[in-house]
């Protein structure tokens, strides 16, 4: 299989991934921005602390507008703030709906999912990108390069989750008397057995950069 076919849902699965995270990060900063502006501020006690390995999540007992008592349980575990049972706190609550609650201070944990949109999207959606790239370079050589017959010079093995193949070629410019190496794109299949020591290879490049340029190996489908 060649390997740049492989890496179109590879790129896919980490764009939408760092996209979905990009969606939540909004939607996390839309809810807290919306009860600091729209709720109801109050100051309470902390009831309980609930533990997770070395980080701490604060338990907040408080009455709604109403009277209702209620409790809040932060999802937020941290090791940067310290919390004990009676301290104060700050929280906003939606008086229409009292069980949404934020804390002061917990809202750097909202911007956490955006870590994820530049790491996890970039690579996807950059990888996305440069395959799109690769692919309009192969179509314009399609039309418009200029076809060469590269001299065979051989085949280089690589392993990484699986072994690849990639046919190795070279050709020299008779009007500038410069060298110029091909590489194929990186195949599963093994060509050594379809291809000789004196073949040549059909190579369209960009005749004003060589260095741009497609190596046909239709050869491997035989």
């Amino acid at each position: 299989m060649n390997r740049q076919g492989c890496l179109y849902p590879f790129f896919a699965i980490f764009a939408v991934a760092g996209l979905g995270c990009g969606a939540l990060g909004v939607w996390m900063v839309k809810s807290r921005y919306h009860l600091m502006n729209e709720g109801i501020k109050t100051t309470w006690t902390v009831i309980d602390l609930n533990h997770s390995k070395n980080n701490v999540a604060p338990v907040v007992g408080f009455n709604d507008e109403r009277g209702n008592p209620r409790v809040y349980s932060s999802s937020n575990y941290t090791s940067f703030e310290s919390f004990e049972i009676g301290q104060k706190i700050d929280l906003y609550y939606d008086p229409s709906s009292p069980e949404d609650v934020t804390l002061e201070g917990e809202g750097w944990w909202n911007w956490f999912p955006f870590i994820f949109l530049f790491t996890h999207g970039g690579v996807g959606i950059g990888g996305l990108y440069w395959l799109e790239k690769k692919r309009r370079l192969h179509q314009w050589l399609q039309q418009s390069g200029h076809e060469v017959q590269a001299k065979f010079t051989g085949i280089k093995e690589t392993y990484n989750k699986g072994r690849y193949y990639t046919v190795q070629c070279e050709w020299t410019d008779p009007y500038a008397n410069t060298l110029y190496t091909f590489e194929s794109e990186s195949s599963s299949k093994d060509p050594s057995g379809l291809i000789g020591p004196s073949a040549t290879i059909r190579v369209l490049i960009d005749p004003n950069n060589p260095k741009r340029y497609w190596m046909d190996t239709a050869f491997l489908d035989g």
